[in-house]
């Protein structure tokens, strides 16, 4: 189940938690909305992970979810793996490579399932913690990007969209 999702644009970060599956079906509708003028998904293994779940979720609950399949995405995971020589491609190695030390909380993602079942159980404050480890995590996202895009603009190997041009 989709537990939070999020997008990070030129604003701030917005989040919206699941807990259950008729707010899943909710949050996938938000989905839907904040896709609408979105031009570029930029995501950490969302080719490999995220997206394909999105999907696989919005078609179990029947929301059209077609247009996150074709909107260009820049997987920047992918983009490292395949262009960096790095000792780890998690997003908080390659962070702390480029230098960004954001505070990305007390646990990984890992710990999100665990943090949903004390959620689930009564501890409210389990899915506070959730969203602000996701939040955070959409923020070091945006700044891993911005120290990248300049490597990125200059390559042609930004999987699925060829040499960027500048924004």
């Amino acid at each position: 189940m989709v537990v939070v999702i999020g997008v990070l644009g030129d604003g701030e970060a917005e989040l919206i938690f699941s807990g259950n599956e008729r707010d899943e079906r909710e949050a996938l509708e938000w989905l839907k909305e904040k896709l609408e003028n979105c031009n570029l998904i930029i995501t950490w293994y969302g080719s490999g992970f995220d997206i394909p779940f999105l999907l696989t979720r919005a078609v179990l609950h029947g929301v059209d979810l077609s247009k996150l399949a074709e909107i260009p995405m820049l997987d920047l995971y992918q983009w490292a793996k395949a262009n960096l020589i790095l000792n780890s491609y998690k997003m908080t190695s390659v962070a702390r490579f480029l230098g960004i030390d954001e505070e990305t909380g007390d646990f990984a993602g890992a710990d999100v399932l665990t943090l949903f079942k004390l959620w689930e159980r009564g501890e409210s404050k389990a899915s506070d913690m959730i969203v602000q480890h996701c939040k955070e995590d959409l923020h070091v996202l945006k700044r891993v990007h911005e120290r990248l895009k300049p490597a990125i603009v200059r390559s042609s190997s930004a999987p699925g969209l060829g040499p960027l041009e500048e924004e």
